[in-house]
C-alpha cells in the first residue's frame, strides 16, 4: 500500500479529481499484483518505469496520493474471481482499443469503449518528418512515393501500406508507432508534396516530407488516466469509472498485512 502512495503521484497529477486518483489507486494495486502472480522474471515482479508503471519515491507522494490509496485499501480488479491486467495510458484520444488489436491476447475486460478526453488540448501532437527520415525510421530502403494509411473502427491507424522505389512494404500500426517514436497510432498522416523533373519531360510529384497530426497518448488499452479525470469531473465514482474502462469486473477486496 504504502508503495502505491507514490505509484499514484507519478502516474497522475496529485491535483487530480479524488475519483480519478482512487480509480489509478485500484488499477496500479491489480496490475502490480497480476505481474507478481505472472512475471516470467525470477529476479523482479515489475520496474519502475512506464514498461510497467511508474514508481517515483517519496517525491511522488502526497496527501491526495495517500488519501486515495488508504480509501481503496485492499481493492483490486478480478474477472471469474482472478485478478485482471490491469494496464492504462494517458489518454485515449476518444475510445480505447480492443486488446487483441495491439497485442496478441483477447481478454473479455480489455474492450474498445468511448472515452470522454478526445477534445484534451494535451493529449493533441503533431509530429514531421522529411521523406528520408521517414523511410529510415519504419526501415524502407527506397525512395516513398505514396503511404495510404489503413484505419480501423475507431479511427487508429491499423497499418501502414508503403510504396516506392523498393517496392510494397507494409507496416502495422504498432510498429509505426515504436519506430516513428510518437504518442500514438491514432493519426492522419499528411504527404508533402515537391515537383521532381523527370526524363521525356514528365514531372511527377513526390513526397518530401510527412505531417502527422494525432491524438491520445499511449496503447490506449485499459483505463485512460486523461478520461478517468473528465468521468471524475462529471461526477462519476471511482467504481464506476473502472467497471467502464474495464468490462465485466469486479471490486473485489483482498486482506491488506501491515
Amino acid at each position: 500500500e504504502e508503495y502505491l502512495y507514490s505509484v499514484v503521484g507519478a502516474e497522475m497529477p496529485a491535483s487530480w479529481h479524488l475519483e480519478a486518483l482512487k480509480a489509478q489507486a485500484v488499477a496500479a494495486r491489480t496490475y502490480v499484483l497480476y505481474q507478481r502472480q505472472n512475471s516470467a522474471n525470477a529476479i523482479f515482479d515489475v520496474g519502475n518505469t512506464t514498461r510497467w508503471q511508474v514508481y517515483g519515491g517519496v517525491n511522488k507522494e502526497a496527501a491526495s496520493t495517500r488519501a486515495a490509496v488508504d480509501a481503496t485499501r485492499g481493492q483490486v480488479l478480478t474477472y471469474n474471481s482472478q485478478l485482471i491486467n490491469a494496464v492504462f495510458h494517458a489518454c485515449a484520444g476518444g475510445h480505447t482499443e480492443n486488446v487483441e488489436d495491439v497485442w496478441s491476447n483477447p481478454l473479455p475486460y480489455l474492450r474498445g469503449v468511448p472515452s470522454p478526453d478526445a477534445d484534451i488540448s494535451d493529449c493533441q501532437w503533431t509530429r514531421s518528418f522529411n521523406a528520408q527520415e521517414f523511410a529510415q525510421k519504419i526501415g524502407y530502403s527506397g525512395t516513398i512515393s505514396s503511404i495510404t494509411p489503413v484505419i480501423d473502427d475507431r479511427g487508429r491507424v491499423a497499418s501502414l501500406q508503403i510504396e516506392g522505389s523498393a517496392g510494397t512494404m507494409t507496416i502495422s500500426g504498432k510498429e509505426a508507432r515504436s519506430a516513428l517514436e510518437i504518442r500514438s497510432t491514432l493519426f492522419t498522416l499528411e504527404p508533402v508534396l515537391s515537383r521532381v523533373a523527370a526524363a521525356g519531360g514528365n514531372i511527377p510529384t513526390v513526397p518530401n516530407s510527412f505531417n502527422l497530426v494525432g491524438r491520445g497518448y499511449g496503447h490506449g488499452i485499459g483505463l485512460s488516466q486523461w478520461g478517468a479525470r473528465v468521468f471524475a469531473e462529471r461526477g462519476y465514482h471511482y467504481q464506476q469509472i473502472l467497471t467502464h474502462y474495464y468490462q465485466g469486473v469486479a471490486l473485489s477486496v483482498i486482506e491488506v498485512v501491515d
